[in-house]
């Protein structure tokens, strides 16, 4: 017959967070009566481990007094047994695991309840779930969500300062530690299964510690209504093509299909540069290398010069943000890469205001004759909400970089561009009124959304 104590040990969850703590050892008579103070390294409602200088025999006992945070903060009084000593290297400390003997039924389950309200991949189960795509942490407010672009509250208590704290800690690696202390900021992804996968940025606000999780949701291109052209986008041999939007219109989506499709159909070799991974691709007709902008390169513009020198066939910008990310990604577009990157722009025109204004005056001239060269195409995205209240539709604006356009943007004067684009249809070019009209049209948008988007439309232009 199994243990029943071993048996309760495997049933309480053991979660990596550092409760303070104080011991004062019972037995034997020459170890005790001094009270120490200590943090655990991870602790359940049967136990706990924590880090010490010195060695505590095997069937020590032990009376603890574990301060759990919460609300309200509450301190524990409970006996226990030294069950375990490991040495540690290269520190020499010792790890000390302690089970608890004496300890009430009552303490026991509140014990266990302040613990699995600090367990983040138990909430992240919670919106492991298409219709969610982001969860934010907020000191004193419940968990929120985001569903289908609106924030509704979980059935869950106000986070304490220190509960978020240490249930932010808990995924994340000594050095992720580090890096937040130091700068304040975080941003990383990660898979707490193999079939969820979540983009985290853990920030601090006014002197607290806070979160959002992004949803990462498996690709489904069929699903995704993108426009047409995006397949045959992703046979070019060179050039770049630029994915613009607002901030979570679904831009590192769209590049990630664009990414599948060439993966399974055309092959080759593709570089891609992220911040952080968020879609994990598998080696298919192609080569995928993904390249994590902190951890694997310093910066995008280092990346992209390295990748020059790694032989890629297409290398993948997750975002435009400076001077030298986009002279590199000129040069590699210019010698026979096709490049693919984001950014910021609510429109086509925007995109080019956007990347001269990041070069002198004096170069802009030579900036554009370098794009009209390069450009394949520009696909700008928005979501908008579905007329049923339950999801959200892709509205695009398209333009690709034919003759007239090319000559647009050589002699960067775009007052044209608007009409050229209009009346591209057959180089399955759109406006992003046309995009919305047409959405209205099918019936997937309401006309308050259709007028709504058309009035910032037209205030946009003006």
């Amino acid at each position: 017959m199994e243990d029943n104590s071993l048996a309760e040990r495997r049933e309480s969850s053991r979660l990596p967070i550092e409760i303070e703590f104080a011991y004062t050892v019972l037995s034997p008579p020459e170890e005790s009566g001094t009270k120490r103070h200590a943090s655990t390294k991870n602790i359940s409602a049967a136990g706990l481990l924590f880090e010490n200088e010195k060695q505590i025999p095997i069937d020590t006992e032990v009376k603890l007094t574990l301060n759990m945070p919460g609300e309200p903060h509450k301190s524990f009084e409970v006996s226990g047994k030294v069950a375990r000593i490991e040495k540690l290297y290269p520190s020499r400390n010792f790890d000390i695991g302690i089970n608890f003997t004496k300890i009430s039924a009552e303490q026991k389950e509140e014990i266990k309840k302040r613990i699995e309200r600090m367990n983040i991949i138990k909430l992240l189960e919670k919106i492991n779930k298409k219709e969610v795509s982001d969860l934010h942490l907020t000191v004193n407010s419940p968990p929120m969500v985001r569903c289908y672009g609106k924030l509704n509250p979980l059935d869950e208590a106000p986070l304490s300062s220190a509960e978020l704290k240490q249930m932010l800690y808990t995924i994340l690696s000594e050095e992720q530690k580090r890096h937040f202390e130091a700068e304040r900021d975080l941003d990383f992804a990660f898979s707490p299964s193999p079939d969820a996968r979540y983009r985290a940025s853990i920030y601090q606000q006014r002197g607290t510690v806070e979160a959002v999780f992004r949803n990462i949701i498996p690709i489904r291109i069929e699903e995704l209504g993108l426009p047409e052209i995006i397949a045959g986008l992703c046979y070019f041999r060179d050039g770049i093509i630029i994915i613009g939007g607002t901030t979570g219109c679904g831009k590192t989506t769209t590049i990630t299909a664009m990414i599948d499709i060439i993966n399974k159909e055309r092959g080759g070799v593709i570089l891609s540069l992220e911040r952080p991974i968020e879609y994990i691709h598998k080696n298919i007709k192609g080569i995928v290398k993904q390249r994590e902008v902190g951890v694997d390169v310093p910066s995008f513009g280092v990346g992209l010069r390295a990748a020059l020198r790694q032989d890629p066939d297409i290398i993948v910008v997750g975002e435009v943000l400076d001077v030298e990310t986009i002279e590199t990604a000129l040069q590699a577009a210019e010698t026979g890469h096709l490049v693919i990157t984001s950014l910021h722009a609510t429109d086509v025109l925007q995109v080019f205001d956007r990347i001269v204004s990041f070069f002198p005056t004096e170069q802009r001239d030579f900036i554009y004759t370098r794009l009209s060269h390069s450009l394949k195409a520009i696909i700008i995205q928005s979501l908008l909400p579905h007329k049923s209240g339950v999801g959200r539709v892709l509205a695009t604006e398209v333009c690709v970089a034919t003759t007239a356009v090319k000559r647009i943007i050589y002699s960067s004067n775009f007052t044209e561009l608007p009409s050229v684009i209009q009346t591209g249809s057959q180089h399955k070019m759109h406006l992003m009124q046309d995009s919305i009209r047409k959405l209205f049209e099918q019936d997937l948008i309401s006309a308050e959304t259709y007028d709504t988007y058309s009035k910032k439309i037209g205030e946009a232009k003006h």
